[in-house]
């Protein structure tokens, strides 16, 4: 296996949290496993990393039934082809993914775009309650997160990363920020970030002093080597610097011709 695996476990349920090497971004997938089936939540980044996902998966001999996608980033959506199962996202992000936008131009025609709709709220799949939230503009300007509430577990994606770099392209740092306060006061114990390993509550709190240092490095920067050196000095032992040179276009658009 090129990725690494973590276990969240609670009494009676457990979520597999694959995490992709340096080179896929170090992007994470989940798989809530059920009593008697499966969910995997984001297909990583590319096919090789999206296959050992399914590999994972098959190992727990029980049936993947539904496949979500937090958010229409290419990094969560291009290894969607490794999974057979329905795919559901928000209706915002579903619509946006099917209008094929620069950002998401590479996914494959056979990929297995959404063709579900996930309502927010509560729904009980195979016993257990899920809590299917929508964030607003963060890492993206509207996003999914799953609250397993009985357990304590939030996968947050995008919202956090663990000591991975973020993607500050949509320059919402303000919203971001009363995103994070808003899901500190949900109580949730365990927190399953769209990148790098799962940890705790203080997640927020690293999360708001990164989000704090790159605005100030986005308004402080002359061009984009100033804003990502800032970064890499502040940040020395952050993984993900490919997510750095990716988010330049956005960010300094007048000086980027193409996407890195």
């Amino acid at each position: 296996m090129f990725g690494k695996l973590s276990l969240t476990q609670t009494q009676g349920l457990t979520v597999h949290t694959y995490t992709a090497p340096d080179d896929g971004w170090r992007v994470n997938s989940h798989i809530i496993e059920l009593p008697s089936q499966l969910l995997i939540v984001d297909a990583q980044y590319t096919l090789p990393y999206a296959r050992e996902v399914a590999a994972c998966a098959e190992r727990l001999a029980k049936p993947v039934t539904r496949l979500y996608l937090s958010h229409d980033h290419p990094d969560h959506i291009l290894g969607a082809a490794a999974f057979s199962a329905p795919v559901y996202a928000l209706a915002e992000v579903k619509a946006k993914i099917e209008t094929a936008s620069d950002r998401i131009a590479a996914i494959p025609a056979h990929a297995g775009r959404p063709s579900r709709v996930v309502e927010p709220g509560v729904e009980t799949i195979d016993g257990v309650p899920i809590d299917f939230l929508r964030l607003t503009p963060a890492e993206s300007e509207n996003a999914l997160m799953i609250g397993l509430p009985n357990h304590s577990i939030l996968i947050t994606q995008d919202l956090i990363s663990n000591h991975v770099h973020a993607f500050v392209g949509e320059k919402a740092f303000d919203s971001w920020h009363q995103a994070l306060n808003k899901t500190q006061r949900l109580h949730y114990q365990k927190l399953l970030p769209g990148h790098g390993d799962p940890r705790g509550l203080d997640l927020c709190d690293e999360m708001h002093d990164y989000l704090a240092v790159a605005r100030e490095a986005y308004l402080d920067a002359n061009d984009a080597d100033e804003f990502k050196q800032r970064l890499l000095e502040d940040f020395p032992d952050y993984l993900g610097k490919e997510i750095l040179d990716y988010q330049i276009p956005f960010l300094f658009p007048k000086t980027s011709t193409t996407f890195v």
